[in-house]
């Protein structure tokens, strides 16, 4: 497909928000990828939101350019050397390179320490547990859920580096590994995420997103979500019912967003009332044990085609060591039977292996599962992506599976999958490089730079670590033991709750 220009993407958005710049503080705010994955990331909409409501800021996004030049912002087409800020929203590990690259390819020195402006910061979820592979690049980093901070933000940024270094939840890497508490939103419904920008070019272009809720009650031991993002908190079906009205205004499905979105205490009367305004509904996380007969029904009417559920794992013993003993066979058969009855065709179904203490009769028992569940009469597909360690976990310690272990149990599934269901899954090799940045250090940050100015490979990124004299397999494949200190050990040990006031 033909790279869209920057004339044609402003075309074909609604709600583009547009402001004389003159007199006010020019934030780029630039998602490390292409427009089609920053413009589907609710957060990254949110913040552009945000930071334009400040009537003394003009905020214009930037994006990974496709054709490998400079990152010019969108909506004026200005150089991100133009701007005062310049705010990286981060989301996945394997776009910390893009960052350097970017800065790097609008003629701004990547490490902090060398630059004089403009001013580097980050969010997002990485930056939520562990910032430290890009800290040197960075002036500042949000640590957790920067709904309530930008006001303060913002006036910081303009009176300067001591009021920076007052405000909770920012992390200043120049000033070495400081305790960071992690910043929590305590009333979602102060605090509304939803598309700012209506856009067909991302992959949920015909969508109207919102947020539901945030964080997720189970605490399975490798979810982010469930450690970084707890306690679960939702929005009210009343907070929620304005952003579905504007919503509708340009699509006619609504995207329900979040960890665990049919555990909503309202989810049924939620789509309920999607449905009475002649929309579509569909969400984005669901559990077998929430599907009821009423709530499968209504997400039939409301054009749901495909149920997606998470077993992580074949048997139920292996579910119950990963805190995911909730979930049992029954569970998901029962759920498969409603289904069926509620007409919905098509199951979805996701796995992880390389689980601690995983054996190869868990794995063979994942198409066997797949094939009881396919007797309902559903159309099965399966996903499947190997365990990554990730910090603020209970698995933060553990070592990643060996790379060769990982393509033997993806080898097994393809196997014995085979006519039974789709099946795709994950690199196992990006996924060993996902390993290696999340539970990183700064000396990474050297390599990564250098990966900026090479092929994106997963060759290429060993031999520039290499190179720098880092071993990947030691952020990867080694355990950490109990008593060594973590890199990331300074953010989010503890949480600082905010509100709004209202």
């Amino acid at each position: 497909m033909a790279k869209l220009t920057r004339e044609r993407l402003l075309a074909d958005e609604e709600e583009t928000i547009r402001k004389d710049p003159g007199g006010k503080l020019r934030i780029a705010l630039v998602y490390p990828n292409t427009y089609a994955v920053g413009m589907s990331n609710l957060g990254f909409q949110t913040m552009y939101r945000l930071f334009n409501a400040r009537p003394d800021v003009v905020c214009e996004r930037a994006f990974l350019p496709e054709d490998g030049g400079p990152a010019r912002t969108l909506e004026s087409d200005s150089t991100l050397r133009a701007m005062d800020v310049v705010a990286f929203s981060v989301t996945f590990e394997l776009d910390y390179p893009n960052i350097p690259r970017i800065l790097r390819g609008a003629g701004i020195e990547p490490f902090a320490a060398q630059r004089h402006r403009p001013f580097v910061l980050a969010g997002g979820p990485t930056m939520s547990y562990n910032p430290e592979p890009v800290a040197p690049f960075l002036d500042a980093a949000v640590v957790g859920e920067a709904d309530y901070l930008t006001d303060a933000l913002i006036d910081a940024l303009l009176s300067g580096e001591d009021a920076l270094a007052a405000l909770p939840g920012l992390y200043l890497p120049a000033r070495g590994a400081t305790p960071t508490a992690r910043l929590l939103v305590g009333n979602l419904d102060h605090a509304p995420v939803y598309n700012q920008v209506f856009t067909p070019h991302t992959e949920f272009g015909e969508m109207a997103l919102l947020e539901v809720g945030r964080g997720c009650p189970y605490g399975c031991r490798f979810c982010v979500a469930s450690h970084v993002y707890r306690p679960a908190r939702w929005r009210s079906l009343e907070a929620l019912l304005p952003q579905i009205e504007r919503g509708l205004r340009f699509r006619k499905r609504v995207g329900l967003i979040g960890a665990s979105v049919t555990d909503h205490p309202q989810i049924l009367e939620l789509c309920e009332a999607i449905l009475a305004r002649g929309a579509e509904v569909s969400p984005a996380s669901m559990r077998a044990d929430a599907l009821t007969d009423d709530l499968l029904r209504a997400l039939a009417r409301g054009g749901v085609r495909t149920i997606t559920l998470a077993p992580e794992a074949g048997t139920e013993a292996l579910r119950k060591r990963i805190g995911k003993g909730q979930l049992n066979d029954a569970a998901l058969l029962t759920a498969a039977e409603r289904a069926v009855r509620a007409g919905i065709p098509n199951l979805k179904l996701y796995f992880i292996i390389g689980l601690p203490d995983e054996t190869r009769e868990d794995v063979a028992a994942i198409p066997a599962l797949v094939s009881r569940l396919a007797e309902t009469g559903l159309r099965v597909s399966v996903g499947c992506s190997a365990l990554v360690p990730k910090p603020g976990t209970p698995f933060a310690r553990i070592p990643m599976a060996p790379e060769r272990e990982i393509k033997a149990k993806l080898d097994l599934l393809r196997k014995a999958l085979r006519g039974k269901a789709e099946f795709t899954h994950e690199s196992s090799r990006w996924s060993y490089w996902q390993a290696v940045l999340a539970r990183g250090d700064r000396a990474q940050a050297t390599a990564l730079a250098r990966i900026a100015d090479g092929p994106d490979t997963p060759a290429a990124w060993g031999d520039a670590f290499r190179e720098c004299g880092l071993d990947p397999d030691h952020y990867a494949l080694d355990a950490i033991p109990p008593d060594a200190p973590l890199p990331w050990g300074h953010i989010g040990g503890s949480r600082c709750e905010v509100d709004s006031g209202d």
